[in-house]
């Protein structure tokens, strides 16, 4: 998937330009009046991957070339998005046989986990000529010996300037924010509110709860952080409720960080106060009408009864929370099955279990992804579920991994913490040999070339999940090329942890890579560095046992389907992508998604589900490399699409589902789910949202949380989105070695909850005696020119 907190980047690269100037002899500077004037120029500064798919970020700059002391110097600024100028930096060049060379320092940033920003030092060198009004050339990373990217440019008639900036712009650059911190007089307001709203929640919330919700916005000295308490609030059965309990919920947690600061940082302690005042606003609202009753606040004044109020928040997270037989209050004696089959014999996560801990990673392409897919559809056939293997597409070569160790054995014998790409070379066996700083430039890796036998070589840059040599294809470049050449053992390079291990795939079976790619955790890539650094002798060993084979190898998405009986041409349908990358076991990215779905069908084929519409499951293959298994189910089942009448897509954190967004015409519909679903959990809950407002498809693929369902975005197919209750941290486990069933595991009955939730809206979706129509759920498309 696309985290996502947390897809994957490539980084951009700013310039943050110095050079000592070069005097150059006046006979070399032929070109370079050519060269002085101002230029508007475009090139790459980095790329962006979304699911396999990588594309170049184009920035925009005013270049500034003149001619000084007998050698050129040039000012680079970029433009952002409304035309301004970055601080300009000023570089000194040289002339070469391609053109003015300007060569510079500068800072990779890159956003880690958790919003944490990376920086890492690069040598940048842009080599430019100039044909009239015309700027060509190339920018290239040369520390890392990235390909060149084009550098492309006019020369500006007249000197850029910025366009002036909108009056309010310039008074919020002024004063430095939309207002100042929070007067003694608001804050009082607000206790007061949180005190009063106990006592008359609906009347205080019909008051102050406009001003409330703009006021926790604006302020810059209070924040309340995105709470489970308030989303689970916010699927109360009755709208009442719903409204009041989130408004006393927001009033008391900030009248608890008004009046104790010092714990202000606290979730814990801060929804806990909130949660106090909610139950004495529900129990005021109990008195004013008993149909205000809610079981899931009933179980939360069992919990404060018994003082362990603590301890049912908690549960709220999704985490080891408990699932019981329970019996739902629909008409439907279907949905009442699917309720009592789900919570009664809960299988969730055994099929996780058997995804993860069975087959393991399943990159497409993989003997665990070919196997995994085959289970599927046996299992599937054994829940009397028609179910058939379709041909997606075909990767160049296959791979497995196996197991894979490092340590340090001198000066003194440690363990490594380390992951490798999918795809990476292995190491032929147990490898040992002394480590040695890499070189910055192919100039330096040809001059010391020789040193490179035998050694495990450092290199630069930070690990983005890919290969060392920054793409998701396997493609050698040139400093990398010397160090094959010179039998060096392989290289190595710096990660945050939890280490990302996605994948470099190779085009053929003839470019198979050969020089392991190992990714070490920083600290420990720092130390040795720190070690090289003070002369000291560090070697190091390595077992990496990763195994090919030729392909081309066919992978498949797994259809499944149960037949509509009145309008079988109309579709309902549900997917996941059944792939993962395979540094961990593929748990949380998808196997956890995959699951959910497969448990929907089976609850669906043994309630004996016959609903108007058919009910289609895909588990999609290859979404990790470019949504091609998708796009192949989109072109091979092209005279379905229209008639689907919406995907719904399971790819993201493990969770318990209690929500969906929908335009209002499908309000009936979703409403017998709620009611399908209504208190059968004691936390966990499910409410649709209304949002009218015209979908966007031409972006459901550039948008980096992205999956399979943006395909069918594309083709017109609705796509709305469930949403989640939970704290499962995602950025965590995305693509990284921790993507394992045990870190999904406390998660269980939140998956079981979510397999219900699915097979439900599946059901009355497909079951629905009103048309379900796609008018106005995207927007227009522009007609072209």
């Amino acid at each position: 998937m696309t985290r996502t907190t947390m897809h994957l980047f490539h980084p951009h690269l700013y310039a943050t330009c110095f050079l000592a100037a070069a005097a150059l002899p006046g006979t070399l500077y032929a070109q370079a009046p050519a060269l002085a004037g101002q230029w508007q120029f475009q090139t790459a500064t980095g790329t962006t991957t979304t699911n396999g798919v990588e594309v170049d970020l184009i920035d925009t700059g005013i270049l500034d070339i003149s001619e000084e002391q007998g050698g050129l110097r040039a000012t680079i600024a970029w433009l952002d998005e409304g035309g301004q100028l970055t601080p300009p930096r000023t570089v000194d060049g040289t002339a070469g046989p391609a053109g003015a060379v300007f060569r510079h320092g500068g800072k990779r940033v890159s956003m880690g986990r958790n919003g944490k920003e990376i920086s890492t030092d690069v040598t940048i060198r842009w080599t430019l000529q100039a044909k009239g009004n015309v700027l060509s050339g190339e920018r290239l990373v040369e520390t890392d010996e990235n390909e060149p990217k084009p550098v492309t440019g006019t020369r500006l008639k007249e000197r850029y300037v910025p366009p002036a900036l909108p009056a309010a712009a310039l008074a919020t650059a002024a004063s430095g924010a939309a207002r100042g911190p929070s007067t003694p007089a608001e804050r009082a307001r607000v206790v007061q509110m949180a005190n009063e709203a106990q006592r008359d929640p609906l009347a205080v919330q019909q008051r102050d709860g406009a001003w409330l919700g703009a006021w926790i916005e604006a302020i810059p000295d209070f924040t309340l952080p995105a709470s489970a308490l308030e989303s689970w609030l916010s699927i109360a059965s009755r709208p009442a409720i719903r409204e009041a309990t989130v408004f006393q919920y927001l009033a008391s947690a900030m009248a608890f960080q008004i009046e104790h600061p010092e714990q202000a940082g606290q979730q814990s302690a801060s929804d806990l106060a909130g949660m106090q005042g909610v139950l004495r606003a529900y129990e005021t609202l109990l008195r004013q009408d008993k149909l205000n009753r809610s079981a899931k606040l009933d179980a939360a004044l069992a919990a404060r009864r018994q003082d362990r109020l603590p301890a049912f928040l908690a549960t709220l997270s999704g985490r080891n929370a408990g699932i019981e037989a329970a019996t739902s209050p629909s008409s439907d004696a279907t949905a009442r099955r699917i309720v009592a089959l789900g919570t009664g014999e809960p299988r969730a996560m055994d099929w996780l279990d058997i995804l993860s801990n069975r087959f393991g990673g399943r990159m497409a392409g993989s003997d665990a992804y070919t196997h995994a897919a085959q289970w599927a559809r046996m299992q599937l056939r054994q829940w009397g579920v028609q179910a058939e293997l379709e041909e997606a597409g075909q990767v160049p070569v296959g791979f497995n991994r196996g197991p894979w160790s490092g340590k340090m054995l001198a000066p003194e014998e440690q363990p490594l913490r380390l992951a490798t790409p999918a795809y990476s070379a292995g190491t032929r066996g147990v490898q040992q040999g002394l480590a040695m700083m890499g070189p910055a430039t192919l100039e330096e890796a040809q001059a010391r070339a020789a040193q490179f036998k035998g050694k495990w070589v450092l290199i630069g840059g930070e690990n983005g999940g890919g290969g060392r040599d920054g793409s998701t294809i396997h493609q050698p470049r040139a400093i990398t090329r010397v160090l094959m050449q010179a039998g060096a053992l392989g290289t190595i390079q710096s990660g945050e942890e939890p280490l990302y291990a996605a994948s470099a795939a190779p085009a053929a079976w003839a470019a198979l890579p050969t020089l392991p790619d190992i990714k070490l955790a920083a600290p420990q890539y720092a130390d040795i560095r720190q070690r090289l650094a003070r002369g000291e002798a560090v070697t190091l060993e390595f077992d990496v046992r990763n195994w090919f084979y030729p392909g081309p190898v066919t992978y498949h998405n797994v259809v499944a389907r149960i037949p509509g009986t009145e309008k079988p041409e109309e579709i309902v349908l549900i997917g996941a992508h059944l792939d993962s990358y395979d540094g961990g076991t593929g748990a949380a990215d998808n196997g956890g998604g995959v699951a959910t779905m497969l448990e929907a069908m089976r609850l669906l084929a043994l309630s004996g589900a016959k609903p108007r519409r058919t009910i289609m499951l895909v588990a999609f293959g290859a979404e990790e490399i470019g949504r091609k298994g998708s796009f192949a189910f989109a072109e091979r089942h092209a005279g379905q699409l229209e008639h689907i009448v919406m995907m719904l897509n399971r790819d993201g954190r493990p969770g318990a589902i209690d929500g969906i967004a929908i335009p209002s015409a499908w309000k009936s519909v979703f409403g017998r789910v709620e009611l399908a679903l209504q208190d059968i959990h004691p936390v966990f809950g499910f409410a649709a949202s209304i949002n009218d407002v015209p979908r966007d498809a031409s972006k459901a693929m550039s948008a980096r949380a992205g999956s399979d369902d943006a395909v069918f975005s594309l083709h017109g197919v609705p796509t709305p989105k469930f949403t989640v209750l939970g704290d499962f941290d995602y950025a965590r486990v995305h693509h990284t070695v921790l993507d394992t069933y045990d870190n999904v595991q406390p998660f269980s009955a939140a998956q079981q909850y979510s397999a219900i939730a699915i097979a439900l809206t599946a059901y009355e979706v497909a079951n629905a005696p009103e048309e379900i129509n796609r008018k106005g759920y995207y927007r227009a498309a522009k007609a072209a020119p």
